[in-house]
């Protein structure tokens, strides 16, 4: 059996995989095939696809400019903008930033 020959028929044999409703140790079972070559094939076969699809779905990293709105009251104390941003495993990040520009205490002394 040629190597295309040996692909095609590994492709065919996944694909009623993919239709079947059992695991792939009972697939395997029925097929008279181990385990291990199912993987290899499925990995062999499918590492093409799934690394166009991840290179068509990353994108480089960046920032994203984040704007909070503004308060309506006026009060005497410091506005601050207050998020909290949740991660897997329960952690949380609170980030609180003053949205008024400080005074320099310099150019106080100086008037």
């Amino acid at each position: 059996m040629s190597k295309s020959d040996n692909s095609e028929l590994w492709a065919d044999r996944l694909r009623r995989f993919g239709l079947a409703d059992t695991t792939v140790a009972a697939f395997c079972d029925a097929e008279g095939v181990s385990q291990a070559s199912y993987f290899y094939w499925r990995r062999k076969l499918r590492g093409p696809e799934i690394k166009a699809e991840l290179k068509a779905a990353s994108s480089p990293a960046a920032f994203l400019p984040v704007a909070f709105p503004g308060q309506t009251e006026q009060t005497d104390a410091p506005r601050r903008a207050l998020t909290t941003i949740e991660l897997p495993g329960g952690i949380r990040i609170r980030v609180e930033v003053p949205t008024e520009p400080q005074l320099d205490n310099q150019s106080e002394d100086r008037s």
